[in-house]
């Protein structure tokens, strides 16, 4: 009898094994597609951040979902193509790092799902009916990174009262030439508030940028700070070096330019800003629509400053500034 029920349970074992596989061999993995302007060695915590996230939701990768990588080393008009081989790869969702990389996902596809950091409102992007209900194919957290311009002049100002011209790394065609004006014209009221002028340095590549910066001196520009684009974002490290080159106290919207040897940060945590966007993957893999998942806000805002490159450029950093700072690079 033992032997009998023996070779019985060696049966159904051998009956449901392939059963088994050919179950897997329908439901493939997922595929999570990564599209980003720059390349694969700039800022990797980003990355890294949304693993962290999507493992903080029980999600393993290479067994709950694979990530499919594409990166446009700097150049924009790659990211259509990109978004194009990510969708012919099978993906089931993007995530897109950058408004660029959001605007070509979007371009490629209306039905993928596309989560993204937006660095711009995607209402008036026209991406999104609301965020609440955004409608379409895209959703994700919406940064407020220009909105928070305000909030970096004052920093900027407390930290050196005797700034008066603060020259503005910008495009003004990104994202549009209209929304470029909107940002400068809130940036521009709160300067008058501050008693600060703000002188436009319109910049595309990374020779303009030099130039921009190398003529700080004889245009009296004492202060700096940065409208966020590709060109500034792909650059960082270079603006950060001539900020300290030339003694000027800048501002940033992300820590990533003070790790670089900028003065201060004012924005967004980005890495928890891609844990959060890896808090609608499962919904999305799970078939809720995206246009049912609202935008939402980030849920960390951090103030940044490097001490060293103060000493560094001769500004002397006040207590209660210091006091404020989410963290000081010593």
């Amino acid at each position: 009898m033992k032997r009998r029920r023996f070779i019985a349970f060696v049966g159904i074992a051998c009956v449901a094994l392939p059963l088994e596989a050919h179950a897997q061999s329908t439901h493939p993995i997922p595929k999570i597609g990564w599209l980003k302007i720059q390349g694969r060695l700039h800022t990797p915590s980003q990355l890294q951040a949304f693993r962290e996230g999507m493992k903080a939701l029980g999600l393993v990768e290479g067994r709950d979902y694979v990530l499919e990588e594409r990166y446009a080393d700097g150049d924009e008009k790659r990211l259509p193509g990109l978004a194009a081989d990510l969708i012919n790869s099978g993906v089931a969702v993007i995530v897109a790092t950058s408004q660029p990389s959001i605007a070509a996902a979007w371009r490629v596809t209306k039905s993928v799902p596309v989560i993204g950091r937006m660095v711009d409102d995607p209402v008036a992007d026209g991406m999104a009916q609301s965020l609440a209900r955004p409608g379409g194919n895209i959703t994700g957290v919406y940064t407020m990174t220009e909105e928070m311009s305000p909030k970096r002049l004052e920093f900027l100002k407390e930290a050196v009262p005797s700034v008066r011209r603060v020259g503005v790394l910008m495009r003004q065609d990104f994202p549009s030439a209209s929304i470029a004006k909107r940002d400068w014209q809130t940036a521009e009221a709160a300067a008058d508030r501050l008693a600060v002028e703000l002188v436009a340095l319109n910049v595309e590549t990374e020779a303009e940028i030099v130039s921009a910066l190398e003529a700080t001196s004889e245009r009296n520009i004492d202060g700096l700070m940065t409208f966020r684009n590709p060109t500034v974002v792909t650059y960082l490290d270079l603006i950060a070096d001539l900020a300290r080159k030339h003694r000027l106290p800048a501002v940033f919207d992300a820590r990533e330019y003070v790790q670089a040897g900028g003065l201060m940060s004012y924005g967004p945590d980005i890495d928890k800003t891609y844990r959060q966007l890896a808090g609608f993957v499962p919904k999305l893999l799970h078939a809720t629509p995206p246009g049912e998942l609202p935008i939402e806000e980030p849920r960390s805002f951090e103030l940044v400053v490097n001490k060293r490159t103060a000493d560094d450029i001769g500004v002397s950093l006040p207590l209660s500034l210091l006091m404020q700072a989410d963290k000081v690079i010593e």
